[in-house]
């Protein structure tokens, strides 16, 4: 794992901004991504497609407002697009600026409704291509994608996405090699992240729902993913 996420290393817990920032700016489009930037997101976590001629691209949606699927466009096709004002940003444009910015970034890689392992290579290869692999964390909804992608490139920091609890977190982390997990906020108990934690694997917390709760005051949660890192900053310092 290149990217130091414990909290037990970096004394604190660290805030993933969601989508760019959930704002009055569109979702995963270059106004989110620069604004969440400087609201002080630790991580920028971005959505990533691919088209019909294997470009990857940002957008969370499969499809587009006029009911076609993004995949089924070509790059040269979905550039020319306007949506609510702002064109999709091409995946290897926001690495360059990330990287020159010095900005490490979450990327979700939705997989679904494209050649297996065809868009995680491709996601790899603009990463070699442009020199941020040790400044990107992975997020896969598909764990058969991430064991690939992790055993093909042990250097990856690859993350785990769950919509439910686990009955043995070591067991099934260790087994697809994954570096970290979200929980979803309601669906684990306390000793899940001390278990997760006992073989060094990292916890994001997504969907958090309840504000009044102590949960970062009694669990050391080392990624915290919200839509606005303002307002994240602000529960994460309530005392």
């Amino acid at each position: 794992m290149s990217l130091e996420l414990l909290k037990s290393k970096t004394g604190r817990t660290l805030i993933e901004s969601h989508r760019g920032i959930e704002s009055d700016v569109p979702e995963n489009s270059w106004p989110a991504i620069k604004l969440g930037h400087q609201l002080g997101a630790d991580l920028l976590e971005l959505d990533v497609q691919m088209s019909r001629d294997c470009v990857p691209f940002l957008r969370h949606n499969y499809q587009l407002p006029d009911g076609r699927w993004c995949g089924q466009l070509s790059w040269s096709e979905l550039k020319e697009l306007k949506i609510d004002g702002e064109s999709l940003p091409l995946l290897e444009d926001v690495l360059a600026w990330a990287r020159e910015a010095g900005i490490a970034l979450s990327l979700d890689i939705k997989t679904f409704f494209s050649p297996e392992g065809s868009l995680t290579k491709e996601v790899i290869r603009s990463l070699d291509r442009i020199g941020m692999k040790q400044k990107v964390l992975l997020l896969f909804s598909d764990h058969q994608e991430l064991l690939h992608a992790k055993l093909s490139h042990p250097e990856l920091t690859v993350r785990a996405l769950l919509t439910g609890r686990l009955a043995n977190y070591p067991e099934y982390l260790r087994k697809i090699h994954a570096d970290g997990v979200s929980l979803s906020y309601g669906m684990f108990h306390p000793v899940d992240v001390e278990q997760i934690h006992s073989i060094g694997a990292f916890v994001s917390l997504i969907q958090l729902w309840n504000l009044q709760g102590d949960l970062f005051q009694t669990l050391d949660i080392d990624i915290f993913s919200h839509g606005n890192p303002v307002e994240a900053r602000r529960i994460l310092e309530r005392r």
